[in-house]
């Protein structure tokens, strides 16, 4: 008898886990900056409210906000979705592989909510005007509009370029940005060169600044936590960071898409950028 008790109870628990972790969402500001949490609410005169803990609920309006993410914490985002992203109606992808643009209404019921009986659902006007709505486990993410690439990745798209390319073979990567699309594929092994100039500032201290080396001391929330703090570096996909830094040429750690960055772990009050040359060798 209590083994079956004990079975039904871990079975309720995994239950609920499950359930929370469906609820979870990172949300992404138009400036880049990242906030995860739980969505309650979005309320009609365009307020979210996002619990980030038990102690801790943010409202934020729905024009700050460039995209809501349930499964992929707003990182390493598809350059075909980015493309359809910079139009003003909004884009609401499902988990099957959908999607829909227009605008999103509301975000409704569920914990927190005003009805909270009720399953969290999104409400969706698409372009025809008719009204749709999605359970929070259809909806795998949602750009609000006129999704600032200049803001987040640091260019604008250009027919045949990957967002964040420049000119062909010329990257920005702004230290107050987030990861950067070079618009680049590359092969495992593959010996990429970086040709890099500029200079970061990585706080208020006009003296806190680094070249692509970095600056000697390290950001303990950065994505290389032991590397110096300011330097480039680089990932594929959503692989594990690498360091670049200085280096003229990098092996490549695996295949896919290359990405860079500045490692810092507060880029809301940096300042300056990286323009980075890029070849194979």
């Amino acid at each position: 008898m209590y083994q079956k008790l004990f079975v039904v109870v871990a079975a309720c628990v995994l239950w609920v886990n499950a359930a929370s972790a469906q609820m979870n969402v990172t949300v992404q500001l138009r400036d880049g900056s990242k906030i995860a949490g739980r969505i309650e609410e979005m309320t009609p005169d365009g307020t979210v409210f996002l619990r980030v803990s038990q102690d801790d609920q943010r409202r934020i309006p729905v024009s700050s906000i460039a995209l809501i993410d349930r499964v992929g914490g707003a990182s390493g985002l598809p350059d075909t979705e980015l493309r359809e992203a910079v139009g003003p109606a909004h884009l609401l992808l499902t988990s099957s592989g959908g999607s829909v643009k227009g605008q999103l209404v509301a975000i409704r019921g569920g914990q927190g909510s005003a009805q909270e009986g009720q399953a969290r659902t999104y409400v969706f006007r698409d372009q025809d005007g008719r009204e749709q709505e999605f359970a929070m486990a259809q909806v795998s993410r949602v750009y609000l509009g006129t999704y600032p690439i200049a803001a987040i990745t640091g260019g604008t798209p250009a027919p045949g370029l990957d967002p964040g390319v420049v000119t062909p073979g010329s990257i920005r990567v702004p230290a107050n940005a987030g990861w950067v699309s070079t618009g680049m594929r590359v092969r495992k092994g593959e010996n990429v060169t970086f040709n890099t100039t500029g200079e970061v500032q990585l706080s208020d201290n006009t003296g806190d600044r680094a070249g692509s080396a970095g600056t000697p001391r390290t950001a303990p929330g950065a994505p290389l936590p032991n590397v110096y703090a300011g330097g480039l570096i680089g990932r594929i996909g959503n692989g594990q960071p690498f360091a670049i830094g200085n280096q003229a040429s990098v092996p490549m750690p695996n295949a896919g898409l290359l990405y860079l960055a500045v490692n810092d772990d507060e880029r809301a009050d940096n300042a300056g950028e990286f323009i980075v040359q890029l070849g194979r060798r």
